[in-house]
């Protein structure tokens, strides 16, 4: 029994070292929408120790000749841009293709091409991402490099999928996108971040809610604070508790990703965004304004021009912030007519009065 209590407290620790809260029944939103405040207060902070760690790896590479550590650095710098400053990010995975091609690994090359890929068509370049991929030699490919290349095979039919207009274009690009999946899932480890999150959307996809949040609670427990990993974890775990309805815990996780993007000084924000549109449908205009405000801040940052789904986003913020306000006018005019109305009524009695008395 002593070993049993012992084992319960171990596990708990660890739980509580991950930062992972089990106890979803008495979320504290209120309390979470002041952290999200503070990190955005603190967010100059976390930027510029991005900042330094660029600094730090980018002086690393100029001072260093041998072309494997260089492209090792080389993609560490492209991961610490990915997803803090696009031009960057992008320029770093052109400059590992180059190190790849130079040492004669088709295999390398192909994976950073991948990679790039994925970068363009997270930022509405599709074309040249389905370009990219074309180029690739996939029987050089190693087994992370398949995991890469089918992945960004997946998204780019995924984008392509949203931006058609033409139903059964619609649908076939659905149909390559699932295909793709299902390469990526056959290669990909289990347990891996690729893995995990294909694993959420099929089984939310088949309405299986509790089996993608038990596989939730295992990518949990292997992402660490203040990680961009980790803010992506929480964003698929309000996933699935928005296809259950349950707003204070789609709330909730949107806010946790939040907080771990402001914290890790990752630029291009999502959840914060989708996190504002819920609360200015709650009526906290002010706070989703606010929240609205930071996000597009930092999305331009990372990029020159926001996403279609950034701009509805943002739209849906300012026209719901604004007909609130206008609701506000409306209602202060009609208790100033009224007012005047009653003093009006006041006035004529009083003179009905006077003319009585006299």
């Amino acid at each position: 029994m002593k070993y049993a209590l012992l084992s319960l407290v171990l596990i708990a620790t660890q739980i509580q070292a991950q930062g992972i809260s089990y106890n979803e029944e008495s979320v504290d939103l209120d309390a979470l929408y002041e952290q999200i405040d503070d990190a955005i207060t603190q967010s100059p902070h976390y930027v510029a120790e991005r900042e330094r760690k660029i600094a730090v790896c980018r002086d690393s590479l100029q001072l260093d000749d041998n072309l494997e550590k260089r492209v090792k650095m080389a993609e560490n710098l492209f991961r610490l841009y990915k997803s803090y400053k696009n031009d960057s990010a992008q320029y770093y995975a052109e400059l590992c293709i180059g190190f790849s091609e130079t040492m004669g690994r088709p295999d390398l090359a192909g994976r950073y091409r991948s990679l790039l890929a994925l970068q363009c068509s997270n930022t509405d370049m599709v074309a040249e991402s389905l370009e990219l991929l074309r180029l690739v030699n996939r029987s050089a490919l190693d087994k992370r490099g398949l995991v890469d290349y089918y992945n960004a095979w997946m998204h780019a039919y995924g984008e392509l999928a949203s931006f058609t207009q033409r139903q059964d274009m619609h649908q076939f690009y659905l149909d390559k996108q699932n295909t793709y999946r299902d390469s990526v899932m056959m290669v990909a480890d289990e347990g891996s971040e690729e893995w995990c999150h294909l694993k959420m959307d099929i089984l939310t996809a088949k309405r299986h809610f509790q089996d993608a949040l038990k596989v939730s609670n295992q990518w949990l427990k292997k992402v660490y604070n203040g990680t961009h990993e980790k803010a992506y974890a929480a964003f698929y775990r309000s996933m699935v508790y928005e296809n259950l309805h349950n707003h204070d815990l789609t709330c909730y996780w949107f806010g946790i990703s939040a907080i771990e993007d402001i914290r890790s000084g990752v630029m291009s924000q999502a959840s914060l965004l989708f996190l504002a549109e819920r609360l200015v449908e709650d009526g906290d205009y002010e706070r989703a304004m606010r929240y609205m405000e930071f996000c597009r801040t930092c999305n331009l940052t990372f990029n020159s021009h926001l996403r279609a789904y950034q701009l509805n986003s943002i739209i849906h913020v300012i026209e719901k912030n604004g007909k609130a306000a206008q609701q506000q006018v409306y209602q202060i005019l009609i208790g100033a007519g009224i007012a005047v109305l009653v003093l009006l009524l006041a006035l004529i009695f009083v003179i009905v009065r006077k003319r009585k008395s006299n």
